[in-house]
């Protein structure tokens, strides 16, 4: 699992004896993504703010007593994983509100194929890609600063206003930062052709691979309430096709959540339509029971 403390000395700047970092850019692939996000939802965690300003390019600072640690100019990219329902059951509109998630690009992954004995154990040979790679990077460290030519600049003014509308709803909080994903995939586009121009044909790749992104986002998210235990209700609801009454979904959260905190969450789960109220008549008070709706074309 990813630490602010590891992050940090893994790109910091020298001090006293120790040299630093020899490389400062870092890539963590992290294959419980969910992990990560049970992690910046504590409420001492530093890790949401360290990876923030990583991603804003600001300097990292570990503040410890023992072994203070500072890395500015680091470049820190994290590939994470996580299944739809994760995604729905750990991201809280405080992980949204604060810009962490929309830092982020989300891309919806199938599997196409199956390998039972593992597939090519070199999937890359005789394609030519290493090769192709290795002249790209070589291109990129000596490419200087890219700008945009006379035509990107023109299409990107066009597309601005676009990627910068604001959108309603958790999924446009999410995807909020279109035109700083967008630009930086144009850059990498630009890079990839060998040019030190960002032309219209690179932003309209990166403009294309966003869009997917968005997409990818909206069926994650689907009409996810951003609150924990409504999620955790919602999952209960879907694994209970007669639903559930009231008092087993009290005794599913461990009868250790005030009235009104499991009151929000059904609350929440009925204002976005993903789960219903019924109240049977009885010879005394009326039965209630909550069943989940089902998702529209399933």
């Amino acid at each position: 699992m990813i630490k602010t403390i590891s992050l940090i000395c893994a790109v910091r700047d020298p001090q006293g004896q120790d040299p630093g970092a020899v490389d400062k850019r870092l890539l963590v692939i992290e294959p419980e993504f969910a992990t990560v996000l049970k992690s910046t939802g504590r409420e001492l965690s530093t890790l949401s703010p360290t990876l923030r300003s990583a991603w804003d390019g600001r300097p990292l600072a570990l503040l410890t007593r023992t072994a203070p640690a500072r890395a500015t100019e680091a470049h820190v990219s994290i590939i994470g994983h996580i299944t739809q329902t994760e995604l729905r059951g750990h991201t809280t509109t405080v992980e949204i509100a604060n810009g962490f998630l929309n830092r982020f690009i989300f891309a919806a992954v199938r599997r196409v194929r199956l390998l039972p004995e593992g597939g090519d154990p070199d999937p890359l040979k005789g394609t030519g890609l290493s090769r192709y790679l290795t002249t790209v990077l070589a291109h990129a460290r000596a490419a200087g600063q890219v700008t945009l030519s006379p035509a990107g600049r023109e299409l990107w003014w066009q597309l601005y206003p676009q990627l910068t509308q604001p959108t309603d709803g958790l999924l446009g909080q999410l995807t909020a930062r279109a035109e700083a994903h967008a630009i930086r995939l144009a850059l990498l586009y630009a890079l990839l052709d060998g040019q030190k121009t960002i032309a219209p044909e690179h932003l309209q790749a990166a403009l294309a691979l966003w869009n997917y992104a968005q997409r990818s986002a909206a069926w994650a998210l689907g009409q996810a309430t951003g609150d924990p235990l409504a999620e955790h209700i919602h999952n209960a609801l879907q694994r209970s096709p007669d639903g559930l009454t009231r008092t087993q979904i009290r005794d599913l959260c461990q009868r250790n959540l005030p009235a009104d905190r499991v009151e929000q969450a059904l609350h929440a789960l009925a204002a976005t339509g993903r789960a219903e109220q019924r109240r049977t008549l009885t010879t005394g008070r009326p039965a209630e029971t909550w069943t989940a709706v089902p998702a529209p074309g399933a």
